[in-house]
């Protein structure tokens, strides 16, 4: 049966559900307005990424067109005509014309590039850098050139031809076109995004490492490992924790460079508000978790306490212990209801002790009157024994049960004690069966009783009118030679003593017939002897004690005396 929850453990229980249901709730909340934000600083990151991306790919893509369309200039065309070979003023004035052209394509662009024009078959080069001459080496451009953007001393080189089917062969090119740019300008744009955002954006590349701002911070080079341990796709993000900081790193792949435009932002800086938030309201019910367990505790040490030894009281009571008392020392309600509990219990004792004497009274008086028809019963077998033996002139067998009805008087009349010890009983059965085995050659019996239960006490003559039983009705009506055992057993505190005879035997119906007259009041037409002892059994030991009969292995009756000693162990 399944244990019931008082009144105090169901309310504890119902507040530890609603704190469970309230902070699950508030952690779910939470959690979802972080995934949010989280989500929004990754579009957001994304988006800066983006712009700056763009910016850098709008600038590139001016430099790449203007190196392209650079070719088609009139000026460039007029240069390569050959009628201009031989005639260097005009080639100077010329040079001088696309030089000046190139110059106010720089002042007029963002960036500040170098743009250097390489005419293989005049074998000149024309550049905008002043501070370096730059001769033509017919062997700079014998290999094919580079499609895309290239990286070179800190400077993003770019080449094209006129026309352009001679990138494979640059020695075939009428025109080849260098345009390079340094990182600085690079770097004042990574240096402007920086300013708009909370990031620290840079640019990577696996082989050449990366190109961060100004003022990087210290955290650049360990994203930078992060970066060149994984395999990147053109655009995505990670998060990585570097110093215990969680960081989310978004990164996108230039088309014109081949280098990552990355950026990272610290999650939980962002996210600070919302930590404090929620640390907040986590330190707030544990305060609150605190008080109400104090709150709790007084209430289980005023009330549930004083209830629970009142309901421990009254089960002691129930059960049969009334010499409970309950203390109590505190001065409220309680006080009063233990009081008056324990005058109850002492007027319910007191009625039971006196009830408890009577029964007693009465119980002894029982035993008594039961033992009395036992002695005279004994008695008169005893005497119709001696009489029978007199007139057969056997002198010796009414000697020896003259003696044994003199010891069975002593036995009975030596102390006023009901109960005996099984040595004791032993003691006078096997006398008694000696004398029988003289008056019937043909019997014989063993005893076979454990030493550790000779000293257990049953009621005196338990074992003399079932042994008597076996022999005159099992024994003697049988021609032939007969025989009777007993033994002992003890499991626990059930003790067990057998009588088994080779008499006549009993059949089903007669055993069943034996049982039940032993449960019914005695008559006229039962034996008193083995109904009496059942009785005194019964009384003394409760109703699991008394005689069982069975059908014996030795062709008569087994008789078990069985009994639960709880007082002599």
């Amino acid at each position: 049966m399944p244990t019931r929850l008082n009144v105090f453990t169901k309310i504890s229980l119902l507040f530890v559900m609603l704190l469970i249901l309230v902070l699950f709730l508030y952690t779910y909340s939470n959690r979802e307005s972080v995934r949010v934000i989280e989500h929004e600083i990754q579009n957001n990151t994304r988006n800066h990424l983006s712009t700056f991306a763009e910016s850098v790919e709008s600038n590139i893509y001016q430099l790449s067109l203007y190196g392209m369309a650079i070719g088609q200039d009139s000026s460039i065309q007029e240069l390569q005509r050959p009628d201009y070979k031989d005639i260097p003023y005009e080639r100077v004035k010329l040079s001088s014309a696309i030089l000046e052209k190139m110059n106010l394509y720089n002042a007029a662009s963002k960036w500040h590039s170098t743009i250097t024009l390489y005419f293989p078959r005049m074998k000149q080069v024309i550049s905008t850098d002043y501070y370096a001459y730059i001769p033509y080496r017919e062997n700079e451009f014998t290999k094919p050139l580079s499609q895309s953007w290239t990286y070179d001393d800190n400077r993003f080189v770019w080449h094209t031809t006129n026309p352009t089917t001679a990138m494979t062969n640059p020695v075939n090119a009428k025109l080849i076109t260098k345009i390079s740019f340094p990182i600085h300008h690079i770097t004042m744009l990574l240096d402007q995004n920086k300013l708009n955002n909370k990031g620290d954006p840079f640019m990577f590349h696996p082989k050449f490492g990366l190109i961060s701002n100004s003022s990087p911070d210290d955290n650049s080079k360990s994203i930078l490992a992060t970066l060149q341990s994984s395999k990147l796709p053109p655009s995505g993000g990670l998060r990585t924790t570097l110093d215990q900081t969680e960081y989310y790193v978004s990164y996108i792949q230039s088309k014109s460079l081949g280098w990552y435009y990355v950026d990272y932002v610290p999650m939980q800086q962002i996210l600070r508000p919302i930590t404090s938030s929620r640390n907040l309201f986590y330190a707030s019910v544990a305060v609150l978790v605190v008080m109400s367990i104090i709150v709790l505790f007084t209430l289980y040490r005023s009330v549930q306490v004083p209830l629970l030894q009142l309901v421990k009281g009254t089960n002691r009571l129930s059960n049969g212990d009334f010499s409970v008392r309950l203390n109590y020392s505190a001065r409220n309600e309680f006080s009063l209801l233990f009081a008056r509990f324990n005058i109850m219990a002492q007027r319910i004792q007191e009625l039971i002790e006196n009830v408890y004497e009577e029964k007693l009274r009465r119980r002894e008086a029982t035993l008594k009157q039961l033992q009395s028809q036992i002695n005279p019963h004994f008695l008169y077998n005893c005497l119709f024994y001696i009489k029978n033996m007199a007139r057969m002139k056997n002198e010796k067998a009414v000697v020896a049960m003259a003696l044994n009805l003199g010891e069975y008087y002593r036995y009975i009349t030596r102390s006023e004690n009901d109960l005996a010890t099984i040595r004791e009983e032993l003691a006078m059965v096997k006398n008694y069966l000696e004398i029988q085995s003289l008056r019937l050659e043909r019997m014989q019996f063993t005893i076979d009783v454990p030493h550790a239960i000779l000293d257990k006490t049953v009621p005196r003559l338990t074992l003399q009118p079932i042994i008597e039983n076996a022999i005159i009705h099992g024994i003697e009506p049988k021609p032939a030679d007969g025989q009777i055992k007993i033994y002992a057993s003890c499991k626990d505190i059930t003790y067990t003593i057998t009588v088994e005879d080779s008499g006549l035997g009993m059949s089903d119906e007669q055993l069943e017939l034996m049982k039940s007259d032993l449960l019914k009041p005695l008559d006229e037409n039962m034996g008193c002897g083995t109904w009496n002892v059942h009785q005194r059994l019964s009384f003394l030991y409760g109703k699991d004690a008394g005689l069982l009969y069975h059908h014996s292995s030795l062709g008569g009756v087994k008789v078990d005396i069985v009994w639960q000693d709880k007082t002599n162990k």
